[in-house]
């Protein structure tokens, strides 16, 4: 299937749906007319524009709905993941990000699908020192995948997006942002970390590359928007937008230690999902940098956003849900 031009056959397969990226890969294959078998765990209804969706309700975990899922379906974009990376339930986390993509591997292998997009995480490539819970998940089911590929089962593309902005983003840059516009994040130490970030829309278009192109199958690609960033900077940029004045102070690194570890103690006494803690104490204060050369290189991938684009719209979109 050429994703350059408009098609309707065969359909593609879309898990995670309703999530964050997956809302803007689905605009986007609405965009382009094509038609998509949407797999989400909870009834669909995703806008009043139902046009090219069938909707497929339950389980990744279940090999008789995967099947009719997968059935006429050219490529299959899987985003579904359970990615609660703070205070995570480990047994969930393989049995959705490892078992679940498993089960949807051979269900996809059965139907004669041509390609699996597998969405993952730079998480993945982390040292042995540094893997977390779902960066090793992500790393099982990147294997599982590229096994079955280099078996010549069915083609397979991994994205390894660095963390992923734009509205509607969740994570540590939202729990940052969030906290900033409250006056509750204290001014970052100096030095701080250097990472790599990429938009939602870009991270999209990487998608429809790695769908399309011979050169994609069995590849792993780092995405990021191409440029690289500091917290320091990324803190400077938010309290501009929030119209905040520079700060004038920055907190010592021993006590910033101590303002997430407390965060992450009253997360845990709480049971508050996804709150920041000492796993973002560390992403603030350990460098994160990738190169989106290779993706560029060999499938064209010109990303087009900046965090800094796209800020006004995050802060914006904060601003009501706290109206």
């Amino acid at each position: 299937m050429s994703f350059g031009e408009i098609s309707t056959e065969p359909a593609v397969l879309l898990t995670g749906a309703t999530g964050f990226i997956g809302r803007t890969l689905l605009q986007r294959l609405q965009e382009k007319q094509i038609r998509v078998h949407v797999l989400s765990r909870h009834d669909f209804q995703e806008g009043p524009d139902q046009e090219g969706i069938v909707p497929f309700q339950g389980d990744i975990g279940d090999a008789m709905l995967l099947d009719e899922a997968c059935r006429g379906v050219d490529t299959v974009f899987h985003l579904a993941a359970y990615a609660h990376v703070n205070h995570h339930d480990t047994e969930t986390m393989r049995t959705v990000n490892v078992e679940g993509t498993h089960t949807l591997l051979e269900a996809a292998i059965r139907n004669g699908v041509r390609r699996i997009v597998f969405f993952s995480s730079v998480l993945a490539q982390a040292s042995p020192e540094a893997m977390t819970p779902y960066g090793q998940a992500k790393l099982d089911a990147e294997t599982l995948l590229l096994d079955a590929c280099r078996q010549g089962l069915i083609e397979v593309c991994c994205l390894r997006p660095a963390n992923v902005y734009g509205l509607g983003m969740k994570g540590n840059l939202l729990s940052m942002i969030r906290l900033m516009s409250r006056g509750w994040m204290p001014p970052l130490p100096t030095p701080s970390a250097a990472l790599s970030l990429v938009g939602n829309r870009d991270l999209c278009e990487a998608a429809l590359l790695a769908a399309a192109s011979p050169a994609a199958n069995g590849q792993v690609y780092p995405v990021t928007d191409g440029k690289t960033y500091s917290f320091k900077g990324l803190e400077v940029s938010v309290r501009r937008v929030l119209g905040k004045a520079p700060a004038r102070w920055q907190l010592p690194l021993p006590a910033f230690w101590c303002a997430f570890a407390g965060l992450e103690l009253v997360s845990r006494l709480l049971r508050l999902p996804n709150a920041p803690g000492l796993r973002s104490y560390r992403v603030l204060t350990r460098d994160s940098v990738v190169s989106c050369e290779k993706i560029q290189q060999e499938l064209g991938y010109n990303p087009a956003g900046s965090f800094n684009d796209e800020l006004p719209g995050i802060v914006e979109q904060l601003a009501r849900e706290r109206a």
